[in-house]
């Protein structure tokens, strides 16, 4: 499962852009095998140009890069999900931070940055999470802990790609044994929806605390997806406040008319600075217009300059530009 290494496309970004020779160099492994030096050698950069497009340069393959990773890595956990204790085998993913670059297999890239695939499998990896099978849209819910979770509520709404809520509403409640995983309903592909839309999926305890929330790009074919570079661009708003222990909450905004796509966020020490390696409780978003989410990030000791001082972060959406605060 190769990965690519992040970039917020702006001078001094983290993880400064690889050239397409090295990328083709080291990507010879077919999506989801794992296995370097593949029949052709490119498997991994068609997995990426056969659903955006081809790439321009080293920087844009590692943005378009993000989707795959992410929807891969976020594949294999939850494939597991849906054996829970029932003769699931161990997934072992080799490299998880190499010291030396290369795109195969990492979930954290040489210089700490962490992007489609550490969130992918972190989102998979949730206690509580929800999840849909991609096959026949079987929404599951898996709870991974020692304790049961009484009177949950699994939701699950349609989007097309302006933002706009397609059909009703999903629902069901359940109560949600300990390490067990409980089917709730299917949302299946019909032949009516469009080629490429949005499956969201909320999971809420009985007190309506969100739980979990998973985002679905779902498409027929993997040349649907292109229609994603047809987004409208949007503007991000981050305002960010101290949570404490180190750590920095961002509440960023999608302001736009349009859904900002696989918007990411990362530390700078400083406005318009190089981006620091931070790892957030959830990155890799999905916000519909107007809509706004809390990210904490951990603050590292290089990231705040000195005591009581505030970090910059950065967030940055595939239809948008950097925004700061």
């Amino acid at each position: 499962m190769p990965k690519n290494p992040t970039s917020l496309s702006r001078p001094g970004a983290a993880a400064a852009p690889v050239r397409a020779a090295r990328v083709e160099r080291y990507g010879g492994a077919a999506v989801g095998t794992g296995a370097p030096g593949g029949a052709r050698g490119d498997a991994y950069r068609r997995a990426v140009e056969d659903r955006l497009g081809a790439s321009a340069s080293a920087q844009e393959l590692s943005r378009k890069a993000q989707f795959v990773d992410y929807e891969s890595m976020r594949a294999m956990f939850e494939a597991w999900n849906t054996r829970m204790w029932r003769g699931a085998g161990t997934l072992h993913a080799a490299l998880p931070h190499p010291a030396l670059h290369t795109p195969v297999w990492p979930v954290g890239g040489h210089g700490l940055d962490m992007g489609g695939g550490y969130y992918g499998a972190r989102k998979g990896c949730e206690p509580l999470h929800v999840q849909a099978d991609p096959l026949d849209g079987t929404v599951l819910a898996a709870n991974h802990t020692g304790s049961a979770v009484r009177g949950a509520t699994v939701a699950a709404q349609l989007y097309d790609l302006g933002g706009r809520p397609i059909g009703e509403p999903s629902r069901h409640t359940a109560d949600l044994p300990a390490g067990a995983v409980t089917a709730a309903f299917a949302v299946p592909f019909a032949r009516a929806l469009p080629a490429t839309h949005l499956l969201r999926l909320r999971l809420t305890g009985a007190d309506g605390r969100l739980l979990s929330v998973n985002d679905y790009w779902r498409y027929r074919t993997p040349t649907d997806m292109r229609s994603l570079n047809g987004l409208p661009y949007v503007r991000l708003s981050v305002a960010v406040r101290p949570a404490g222990d180190g750590a920095v909450t961002a509440a960023v905004a999608n302001t736009g008319g349009a859904p900002a796509a696989m918007v990411r966020l990362a530390l700078a020490a400083s406005p318009g600075g190089p981006a620091l390696p931070a790892p957030a409780d959830d990155n890799c978003l999905w916000l519909l217009p107007g809509e706004s989410r809390d990210v904490t990030l951990l603050r590292w000791p290089a990231a705040g300059g000195g005591a009581g001082e505030m970090p910059t972060v950065v967030a940055q959406a595939y239809n948008s530009l950097p925004a700061e605060g």
